[in-house]
């Protein structure tokens, strides 16, 4: 490996992970563990929590905001609506992106070492602006294009939908680089965009191995429970979570399901239904619905020991990229059915670390969980498989490797 000494920026929602139990949070944190002493890495976020608890070095970019002009007080009262000609709500969309960006440019020119790659998410095509503004090669990290996600949300009618599709597209073809979780994401936002994207590359999101002592382990007098960590909105899959839990509970009397993550609702027709909501609307069933348990938020701690003791994980989405509940779950080895969507048929080798279950079929993954309930030696199988493989495919080291290779790259092909 090159023994020059690369200085790199990390655009994050929040810091440090403790504070912000976020994926991309997450995926950061993974990463600087993972790097060498030739690396510096340099986180900046506009939400730092007063302990960093972390070695990296970390910029409070909220200093760097300015007080909120007259346009954009204008702007937030409703020069951006639908009701405004189109090139008015432009306007504001570019002034409001230009409120965003300009503090990472004013946050950059403190630093007092070279800068040699910024990385930034896809989200409203924050690159656009900085590839403008500075002659730092930009990577952007797809994390979730919304052209993906926002449908599935049932966002797409929003009037301000096609205006972030349409940044972050502009934003993936500016970069200097692009990097995907999977090859799937990357598939899809080279067909929706029309672009080759020949500066990009598939470079997995990283987890650490699990001790020993905290990973899975099969006990055959425990209650059987189905952990299920996301939230519960259309997305995530949370409705299909409970229609293929009532298909499971119907013919498994003891098993329970432990539900973790935030209730943000699901969308069916025109009724938004919450958790609860839901269970009272399409579980009749009082056996089944006294099983199922909504845990709401937890600690990273409190998730780690349910992984531990759960009989299954289930992962029902929709869609996901690289989910870090997923990859979490192989570095613990718990036994997982997973919808075959996006990067998750790439994390799972179906039949041999997880076992994969029709996409949006409640029917499929009642089948796939049922199957391991009835074959504690499948679990066993799948468990140790799944460890080994998260160690060889996804250490930190591992990543952060692949990271600097390309990172110098693209260092190499900008000058």
């Amino acid at each position: 490996m090159n023994s020059n000494k690369l200085s790199i920026i990390f655009l994050s929602p929040g810091w440090p992970l403790k504070a912000h139990p976020n994926g991309i949070v997450t995926y950061i944190q993974n990463i600087i563990s993972g790097f060498d002493e030739y690396i510096n890495p340099i986180i900046m976020t506009n939400n730092l929590y007063h302990e960093n608890g972390n070695d990296a070095a970390v910029i409070d970019m909220s200093f760097f905001h300015k007080k909120g002009s007259v346009i954009t007080r204008l702007c937030d009262k409703g020069l951006g609506s639908k009701l405004m000609p189109r090139y008015i709500r432009n306007k504001c969309r570019e002034h409001k992106a230009k409120q965003h960006y300009q503090p990472i440019i004013r946050a950059i020119k403190t630093i007092n070492e070279k800068v040699d790659i910024i990385e930034v998410e896809e989200s409203f095509g924050v690159a656009k602006y900085l590839v403008n503004q500075t002659n730092i090669p930009i990577i952007t990290r797809l994390h979730g294009p919304w052209f993906i996600h926002g449908p599935i949300m049932q966002q797409d009618k929003k009037d301000d939908y096609s205006a972030r599709v349409e940044a972050e597209g502009e934003a993936i073809k500016l970069s200097s680089g692009v990097t995907a979780p999977s090859l799937d994401v990357l598939d899809r936002v080279r067909a929706f965009y029309c672009i080759s994207l020949p500066n990009a590359q598939v470079i997995p999101n990283p987890v650490p191995s699990v001790p020993q002592k905290n990973q899975w382990q099969y006990r055959a007098s425990d209650r059987p429970a189905i952990l299920v960590v996301g939230r519960f909105d259309l997305h995530k899959g949370g409705d299909l979570a409970l229609d293929a839990f009532r298909l499971v509970a119907s013919t498994h009397q003891e098993v329970e399901l432990l539900f973790v993550g935030p209730d943000r609702g699901v969308l069916i027709g025109s009724v938004s239904y919450l958790f609860n909501d839901y269970l009272e609307a399409f579980i009749p069933e009082i056996n089944i619905k006294k099983r199922i348990k909504f845990l709401g938020h937890c600690e990273s701690g409190e998730i780690s020991t349910l992984r531990k003791s759960a009989t299954i994980t289930f992962m029902p989405s929709r869609y996901d990229n690289f989910p870090m509940s997923l990859l979490e779950a192989l570095a613990t080895g718990s036994p997982i059915v997973a919808a075959s969507v996006g990067g998750m048929k790439e994390m799972i080798v179906d039949d041999y670390n997880g076992l994969l279950a029709v996409s949006e079929s409640a029917g499929s993954m009642a089948e796939k969980i049922s199957q391991l309930l009835n074959d504690p030696e499948k679990m066993q199988y799948l468990s140790k498989n799944a460890i080994k493989d998260s160690q060889d495919r996804f250490s930190p080291e591992t990543i952060a490797q692949q990271t600097e290779e390309f990172y110098r790259q693209v260092i190499d092909n900008k000058n």
